[in-house]
């Protein structure tokens, strides 16, 4: 990363009411792989149009994986943009995110192979 010391990327990660961006301790959840573990959706707003998509956190961790990028919630929304405005305008307008258990709607990602999503629960379980 190119970043300086006391540079940090914008937050734009909200957490719904429900608790449901806790895990069953009562800890935050932070990453995407930390979502994806606990079977979490995540609720993408686009703050120009109000466009929103709504994305399982599993294909969504398994992209971010195979590409190497970090999966930090924070860092998360500097990887994706507005299909909307982006269309529209051409403009890439970077989502908030909402961590959430609503259904995924949209095309969906595609997931990982068993084998590869058993490795990653079984390093979890304890």
């Amino acid at each position: 990363m190119n970043r300086t010391a006391g540079e940090r990327p914008a937050d734009n990660t909200r957490y719904a009411s429900s608790g449901s961006g806790y895990d069953h301790v009562g800890r935050r959840l932070r990453t995407l792989e930390q979502c994806a573990l606990h079977k979490r959706t995540l609720r993408l707003t686009c703050p120009e149009c109000g466009h929103v998509r709504i994305l399982d956190a599993v294909p969504l961790w398994w992209l971010f994986h195979r590409r190497g990028w970090e999966d930090m919630l924070s860092a998360v929304c500097g990887r994706l943009h507005c299909s909307a405005c982006r269309a529209r305008d051409g403009l890439k307008a970077r989502p908030r995110i909402t961590v959430g258990r609503d259904p995924p709607t949209g095309d969906p990602l595609p997931y990982p192979d068993a084998a590869t999503w058993k490795r990653l629960v079984s390093r979890y379980r304890s």
